[in-house]
């Protein structure tokens, strides 16, 4: 496929584009307009335009109307699910009939929950798939200042390249705690470098870790929150989030982040400290 294949529905039209620079340009302005829904597609997006080699054969699907406006965006970066950032059920289900009639393959979909569950509808409709709910995801934003209500040992500090192999040692044990055994999480070097890691540290050393995505938009998504398991129990990940959440405010950023609502522990701690619920994720896989 080339760079930007169009496929049409109706009076919608789908452009494929498969290389991240033309995807970034594509998406600029419905990023500005739609910065937290658009958050996932923006990061991955930079991600991979400064370093193209994270991932094999990346796919971005920009929903046009008649008029030229953006108003749908898809993405695709395997192995992940196809992530719906942004659509209608109705649009959502005719790039699946789209993708679908063209013998596609896909392990999945996943993003906001109406359209996500239409894609689905049809794409089992269509290829006879079992499809599965894997997880129920919440979508919070920060309205105000966040505040921990009750005393965590220790103090916050901003992750250094000293502590690089510590964090992609943690990072990678949170992706496969989220996502199975054998998952393969980026490396942490470009938000190290940018400052956008955070510690908790209690006596002497880190505890607890959290990282903020480069902003999009204004928005920044706090993600990799990881306590060891041994080290769990003292509140130091609520610690970590609150003061990173802090000092990307500080930076001039509004702060978002996603919880997995099988969860409860992790969702009340965020509720806690000034998060709040907006929306609804989805992610559903598919087997043969």
């Amino acid at each position: 496929m080339g760079d930007t294949d169009v496929m049409s529905s109706a009076s919608f039209s789908y452009s494929l584009i498969t290389e991240p620079t033309l995807a970034r340009t594509a998406f600029a302005a419905l990023v500005a307009r739609e910065p937290e829904a658009l958050s996932v597609v923006a990061s991955v997006t930079e991600g991979l335009v400064a370093d193209p080699g994270r991932c094999v054969g990346p796919r971005w699907w920009v929903g046009t109307d008649e008029a030229g406006e953006v108003l749908a965006a898809f993405m695709h970066t395997p192995p992940r699910h196809l992530h719906i950032a942004l659509a209608t059920p109705a649009q959502a289900r005719a790039l699946a009939a789209v993708l679908a009639d063209a013998h596609d393959s896909l392990p999945g979909v996943g993003g906001l929950r109406e359209p996500t569950e239409a894609f689905s509808d049809e794409w089992v409709r269509r290829t006879g798939v079992t499809a599965t709910v894997s997880m129920e995801i919440g979508r919070f934003d920060l309205p105000g200042r966040p505040q921990v209500p009750f005393e965590v040992p220790g103090d916050f500090r901003v992750a250094t390249e000293a502590d690089t192999t510590l964090l992609d040692e943690w990072h990678q044990q949170f992706y496969e705690a989220i996502d199975g055994p054998g998952a393969l999480a980026s490396p942490l070097d470009r938000h190290i470098a940018s400052g956008r890691v955070g510690l908790w540290v209690h006596g002497g050393r880190p505890v607890s870790m959290a990282y903020a995505s480069p902003a999009n938009g204004g928005i920044t998504r706090i993600s990799g929150v990881w306590t060891p398991p041994e080290l769990r129990g003292h509140g130091y990940a609520s610690g970590v989030v609150a003061a990173l959440s802090a000092a990307r405010q500080d930076a001039g950023e509004s702060c978002m982040l996603f919880t997995d609502l099988a969860n409860p522990t992790s969702n009340a701690i965020y509720q806690a400290m000034g998060y709040r619920r907006v929306g609804d994720n989805l992610d559903i896989t598919f087997t043969a």
